[in-house]
């Protein structure tokens, strides 16, 4: 069983700055995710979802200059665009585990459960903690309302091998 003065459930931005800050000041830190780490923000939301609209604001652009001396034609290519994304958001776990390993920090892969007031289970391992900080963000929640089986979550969306036709 570990024993640490605080375990992170989430690996996302605010359990990084959370570990690193703690952790330089001589705190025992271990972090916990079920998902690969880094988040939401880096692998599911935000910075993939910037990939993508910095294509569709040049196929935005060229339209607006069009008769202005733009010519020509210019499309998303879907899979080059993903594989683009892919290059950004791929390393992330790998380096944000050796990141934590760096500054001395224990990675644990699994689900959280607590079992007592300041002890957690992840996947058979026992860890218990002074402190435990959920730091685990969002997740996406069906909206239950009609025609809800054309939408996609961001984690969806941004998994999708072929651009959806209009």
């Amino acid at each position: 069983m570990g024993i640490y003065d605080l375990a992170i459930i989430g690996t996302g931005t605010a359990a990084m700055v959370a570990a690193m800050r703690v952790r330089s000041a001589g705190w025992s830190v271990a972090v916990v995710d079920h998902k690969p780490f880094g988040g939401t923000c880096a692998l599911r939301g935000c910075d993939p979802k910037k990939m993508l609209i910095a294509g569709a604001e040049v196929i935005d652009a060229t339209g607006r200059m069009r008769g202005h001396g733009v010519v020509g034609d210019v499309r998303i290519d879907w899979p080059d665009l993903m594989a683009f994304k892919r290059t950004f958001t791929d390393p992330v776990p790998a380096k944000n585990e050796h990141r934590y390993a760096d500054k001395g920090i224990d990675t644990f892969h699994g689900e959280a459960r607590f079992t007592g007031r300041t002890s957690l289970d992840v996947a058979g391992t026992a860890i218990q903690a002074r402190h435990i900080l959920i730091a685990s963000g969002a997740e996406p929640v069906r909206l239950g309302i009609p025609g809800e089986e054309h939408l996609a979550t961001n984690e969806e969306f941004l998994a999708l091998e072929h651009l959806p036709p209009r």
